[in-house]
């Protein structure tokens, strides 16, 4: 068994499609809502295929064999960092679309550059029985965040800022998603202190 209570991942695209069998299981049981949109964050470098990202996305993502129609925009945050985001109604085609992007990044000599794969989720009106999400605010999201470095997702559940504008999670919802995820059988990684917070998601 493997750090996240799984034999460890084969290669990213055994732990990235975790989340689509799950996703349906979580879906059909009201628990979560996953949305159509998700995204890719790396850090910009003088790489010649990350420099031409916007002309060579197009291509990979929806032509030949596997092909989706999946929409994408980049996004600079204001971090320094780079999105891909990602938009489509079909979930499975915007999780095979999510490892496409991250694959031709590494596959075109940037892999030590990528950072992350997140997906937004919502909750579903029956999480709050079964999980600590019951403060969860109606329509705020929630996140599967993937890392690339750990082959494993963490749940990251923005919680709005503080009186002193701080921002906050909601650390709760976030342990007992993460349960959540494990059964569902997400590749989750169960080492807390590799949960990072991601503050200014672009979507």
């Amino acid at each position: 068994m493997g750090f996240f209570g799984r034999s460890k991942p084969r290669d990213d695209w055994d732990a990235i499609s975790t989340l689509i069998k799950a996703c349906e299981k979580l879906f059909a049981r009201r628990e979560i809502v996953p949305s159509r949109r998700a995204g890719i964050i790396f850090r910009p470098a003088d790489v010649p295929f990350l420099n031409e990202l916007k002309t060579r996305l197009g291509p990979i993502l929806h032509e030949g064999e596997g092909a989706t129609k999946t929409g994408f925009d980049l996004v600079d945050d204001a971090h320094g960092t780079r999105w891909v985001v990602l938009d489509d109604g079909n979930f499975p085609d915007l999780v095979s679309s999510v490892y496409t992007v991250g694959n031709a990044i590494q596959a075109n000599g940037a892999k030590e550059h990528r950072l992350a794969a997140v997906f937004e989720f919502y909750p579903g009106a029956n999480l709050a029985a079964v999980t600590e999400a019951r403060d969860w605010k109606p329509g705020s999201a929630g996140y599967f965040i993937y890392s690339y470095l750990r082959q494993a997702y963490y749940p990251f559940i923005p919680q709005g800022k503080d009186k002193e504008g701080k921002d906050q999670r909601d650390r709760p919802a976030e342990l007992s998603m993460g349960a959540l995820m494990r059964h569902a059988g997400i590749a989750t990684d169960r080492h807390l202190e590799n949960w990072y917070a991601l503050w200014g998601i672009p979507f």
